[in-house]
């Protein structure tokens, strides 16, 4: 008897259908156990991992964002509940958060970095789509002439 081999779609269901329990687990964890800093960051990169992958048309710095909301919106349920907030266990997140989008951005780059390496940083904005803008063409930068080269 064979198995039917695991694709991505799989995954994404599983994902799916995990994505309640992780940023349920981290309020409860946060309201509940008063869990420390570094179980809190733990748990929101378990989250972000499980979001990430239950949502893969949706970029990945706003989910980032929105867990980070949510991860905030905990933080002030926690001071209304015992009275004081638990900036640390706050920060730590924050500074997951920060850690993940710098590897977004890693990311982004090695994969430029793959497709043409020698095209100028400034022309590689991502939001030009979002914002309504017309993609400037390649021939809009031009290779240095041999005489710039030597001069630079």
């Amino acid at each position: 008897m064979s198995f039917p081999t695991i694709t991505p779609r799989h995954l994404v269901i599983a994902a799916r259908a995990a994505t309640p329990l992780c940023p349920g687990g981290l309020a409860w964890a946060v309201l509940q156990m008063d869990c420390s800093a570094s179980a809190a960051a733990a748990g929101f990169v378990v989250s972000l991992c499980i979001l990430t992958m239950a949502a893969p048309k949706i970029r990945t710095a706003d989910l980032v964002g929105t867990l980070l909301a949510f991860t905030t919106l905990l933080e002030c349920l926690h001071a209304a509940k015992f009275g004081s907030l638990d900036d640390m266990r706050w920060q730590a997140c924050v500074v997951t958060a920060g850690a993940v989008v710098l590897l977004l951005k890693i990311q982004h780059l090695r994969a430029v970095a793959r497709q043409d390496a020698y095209v100028p940083l400034r022309y590689l904005e991502r939001r030009q789509a979002l914002l309504g803008r017309t993609k400037r063409p390649s021939a809009a930068w031009s290779e240095p002439s041999t005489a710039e080269r030597k001069a630079a």
